[in-house]
């Protein structure tokens, strides 16, 4: 449950901070673009374990259909 609670968390602030980036670049402010890259990154896979309850294929050993 803790983890759940973590990883909602982490996905409002990546979230949050891309919705900002998209705001500086519509202001023609600039923005730091690895940092965008991170956050876009860290919604992705948080958001991929939310939905299916595991980690991301690399982090497991794939399993061989025989």
């Amino acid at each position: 449950m803790k983890m759940t609670i973590l990883l909602m968390a982490i996905i409002v602030l990546s979230t949050s901070y891309l919705v900002y980036s998209f705001y500086l670049s519509f202001t023609g402010q600039p923005i730091q673009p690895q940092v965008t890259g991170l956050a876009i990154g860290v919604l992705l896979t948080s958001s991929y374990f939310v939905t299916t309850g595991r980690l991301p294929f690399w982090t497991e050993p794939e399993e061989e259909d025989v």
